[in-house]
């Protein structure tokens, strides 16, 4: 799950915050907000419940999780390879649910699944049943992931929840059910927020929902409903009192593109769309006033934001168009845009490779250009183990990171005692973390991982070699070290993933 934070001292001792609380825990420990009232004039605030509809409430409420439960999974993973080696833990859990039967689909997040790691799946229904999951597909652009299942595995008990249609609004009343903490099925409720909302959890922005309701480590994946028991979000991230959630709307498509065993390819614009405030656009002179009351007048920003270009990736394609960095994005392929960043995912995937008709404010001055956009690859088809560390070939994180183009070899952490602990381990003087590209060993230049296999019987014959590699985002320079290692225990496994059978090959390189 993604980081959770203290409490505020602040906010401890603040009244408001402990009534608060209670109506949280009561909703999720009961399964449902107690409804109350506050004598104003009493001088000890007490607080009345009116029984009125408690009980049909409650009971609705057990009906709907009842349901839920029967689309729920936990997720349980194990890690055979990692490229993070300094991360201690090799296993994880997460939460995941139904929304295909017959294919055996299963909604959870990416980092759940692992995106440069080669595990293995387990997930445990709500009726206690267990089976094997595969993964099925890895959004290269937004943290979630589809996992598989047999069908003849899947209970009789379970059944797949619904997607739902409507938008995320605003003070939605909404519920999440997961593996929190390692407490399965676990359900609590909130209410939305907050509509616009980008975490930078990825290299590239989601138009994501945040919502109040506890949060931890291990309810990644769980599906945020609304009282019909639709979903509405996957929530990836929380801090602890609240959780962000991706729109359900981002997953569809893919889902139906599995289930109709077609394959899913997302495109991008090449540009990093972020936010800005409305207000300040106007200010500056970046946007006329009269646009803004256009905005405000169709209802297009809740939150007074607007969304403008932050930046332009040379890896894909920014120097194709016109546009430039601080552009305010006005509309695309002639929809007025306002804060919505979903909507232009949903034009771009509509139209699967077509250019762009973006419409921008530059100065208060409207300007038409043309936009191309490009495939996003899934990542990590192939991981190289060797000498305590995992290479793997450039990432679309790494092209849009650093604006490396294709090509390339990288890793980042390595294992005790690995002979390029000297550039990775903490311990050393030399250590300044992050990711590295390998550019020759021994003069053998490397420019994809059949080079380095290549290499790696002879290096297998010998104690010392030289290493020239270059640490990405930091002065992108050459550096060279000379390495030590012990050749007996320097093994080395090319792992590939098969697409037919969607599970990793392992195939060790011997003499």
């Amino acid at each position: 799950m993604t980081s959770l934070f203290l409490l505020e001292i602040s906010e401890i001792i603040n009244m408001k915050y402990w009534l608060s609380l209670y109506f949280m825990l009561s909703t999720a420990i009961y399964g449902f907000t107690p409804t109350t009232s506050i004598k104003t004039d009493s001088p000890c605030g007490v607080v009345e419940c009116r029984d009125g509809d408690e009980r049909s409430n409650e009971l609705d409420q057990k009906k709907l999780f009842n349901m839920i439960r029967r689309g729920v999974v936990a997720v349980d993973v194990i890690a055979h390879v990692i490229v993070n080696k300094l991360v201690n833990e090799k296993m994880w859990h997460g939460t995941g649910f139904l929304v295909d039967i017959e294919h055996g689909l299963i909604v959870t997040n990416a980092h759940i699944v692992g995106e440069l790691s080669v595990c293995s799946y387990r997930v445990k229904f709500g009726n206690g049943h267990v089976a094997e999951a595969r993964c099925e597909y890895i959004d290269p652009c937004y943290d979630f992931a589809i996992l598989s299942v047999n069908p003849k595995d899947i209970p009789d008990y379970c059944i797949p929840l619904e997607c739902s249609e409507t938008p995320v609004s605003l003070n939605l009343m909404v519920y999440s059910m997961g593996n929190s903490s390692h407490n399965e099925f676990s359900t609590y409720a909130g209410y939305v927020f907050d509509t616009e909302s980008i975490l930078w959890l990825k290299p590239l922005p989601e138009q994501s929902f945040q919502f109040s309701g506890l949060t931890s480590g291990g309810a990644s994946g769980s599906p945020v409903f609304n009282r019909d028991g639709k979903v509405i979000g996957v929530l990836y991230g929380g801090k602890l009192i609240s959780g962000a959630a991706l729109p359900i709307s981002y997953v569809v498509p893919v889902v139906n593109a599995i289930r109709n065993g077609r394959k899913f390819t997302r495109y991008f614009c090449g540009c990093i769309l972020d936010y800005t405030s409305i207000q300040d656009a106007v200010s500056s002179g970046a946007i006329p006033e009269e646009a803004a009351k256009e905005l405000e007048k169709k209802s297009l920003s809740i939150n007074n934001k607007i969304l403008y270009i932050n930046k332009k990736l040379t890896a894909f394609g920014a120097n194709e168009n016109e546009t430039i960095a601080g552009d305010i994005v006005w509309a695309v392929n002639g929809t007025i845009i306002g804060a919505s960043l979903k909507k232009i995912d949903e034009i771009i995937n509509d139209n699967p490779g077509e250019n762009l008709a973006i419409t921008v404010y530059r100065n208060g001055v409207k300007k038409e250009y043309k936009l191309s956009v490009h495939e996003l690859k899934t990542d990590v088809k192939k991981l190289l183990s060797f000498a305590g560390v995992t290479f793997f070939e450039a990432t679309n994180e790494i092209k849009i990171s650093i604006g490396k183009g294709a090509g390339g070899v990288y890793f980042a952490d390595s294992e005790m005692g690995s002979p390029f602990s000297e550039i990775t381990s903490p311990s050393s003087g030399k250590y300044s973390g992050g990711i590295y590209q390998l550019v020759s060993i021994n003069g053998n230049k490397i420019s994809c991982l059949e080079d380095l296999c290549g290499i790696i019987l002879d290096l297998r014959t010998k104690e010392v070699f030289t290493v020239h590699f270059i640490r990405l985002g930091f002065d992108s320079q050459e550096s060279s070290i000379i390495v030590k290692h012990t050749p007996d225990f320097a093994e080395s496994t090319l792992y590939t993933f098969d697409q037919s059978n969607k599970k990793w090959t392992a195939k060790h390189i011997v003499d």
